[in-house]
């Protein structure tokens, strides 16, 4: 990611609409798989400027890593500790160690993903919950991919199989931000056939446009804790350690 697009993060993470709604997405999670009855330790890879892991800290301990030197200081800015400068294909941390890792958007960063995976089972502990997000479909294909240096988007069925071999097992699989996909994608199309200059997605997250968008996404995470949706610009999977 560009060093600016942190700045504009760690400003705009609290109240954009995408953060906020993925926060609750990911609490719901959370409580639907992992059950948290004790405090848990939890690793964010990378955890960015910070905002869910602070929100996270209440359930025990939690950690992160961040390729990004900028993004570990907005980490401590935000009081957080735990936070280390490290690549998703060397976690600094021993076998067996966490009840939950969080992947949040960052394999599509990673050139080697299937090293990334087997690092991610390693960390892990035996039953331990491993919850991705990735963007999708490479026709949607945007500015925020390319200020955000990304090598590829997935398919789920793609990103399922990578994650079997890996050794872990794929519990749960759907695309998500599905009312916004055709908007989306037609913004894209007319943006790249009419050269319009976009400087950053993270426009939207301001005003009467963000909290429309917040509101009609408010909706799909509700639907989402009892549906799987059959496409939409990102998807996730809930995967076990066994």
């Amino acid at each position: 990611m560009e060093k600016r697009l942190y700045e504009i993060l760690y400003e705009t993470e609290k109240q954009h609409w995408w953060y906020a709604v993925r926060r609750k997405i990911i609490r719901d999670l959370i409580n639907a798989y992992a059950r948290p009855q004790k405090p848990i330790k939890l690793l964010d890879i990378g955890c960015g400027t910070g905002e869910l892991l602070r929100e996270l800290s209440p359930l025990g301990e939690v950690s992160g890593i961040d390729n990004s030197p900028q993004a570990i200081a907005f980490c401590k800015e935000r009081g957080l500790k735990n936070i280390f400068l490290a690549e998703g294909t060397d976690i600094p941390f021993p076998d067996d160690a966490f009840d939950i890792v969080l992947c949040l958007d960052v394999l599509e960063h990673i050139k080697n993903d299937d090293a990334a995976l087997k690092e991610i089972r390693r960390v892990a502990k035996p039953e331990g919950i491993i919850i991705i997000f990735v963007p999708t479909f490479k026709f949607l294909w945007g500015k925020s991919d390319e200020l955000g240096h990304h090598l590829r988007r997935y398919r789920l069925e793609e990103l399922c199989k990578k994650i079997n071999q890996s050794g872990l097992k794929v519990v749960r699989s759907s695309y998500f931000n599905f009312f916004l996909f055709f908007p989306i994608l037609a913004s894209r199309w007319l943006i790249r056939l009419f050269k319009i200059p976009i400087q950053n997605e993270n426009e939207t997250g301001k005003g009467l446009f963000n909290s429309i968008l917040f509101g009609i996404f408010s909706l799909e995470a509700h639907l989402l804790r009892r549906i799987n949706f059959p496409f939409g610009v990102s998807g996730l999977v809930i995967s076990k350690k066994i």
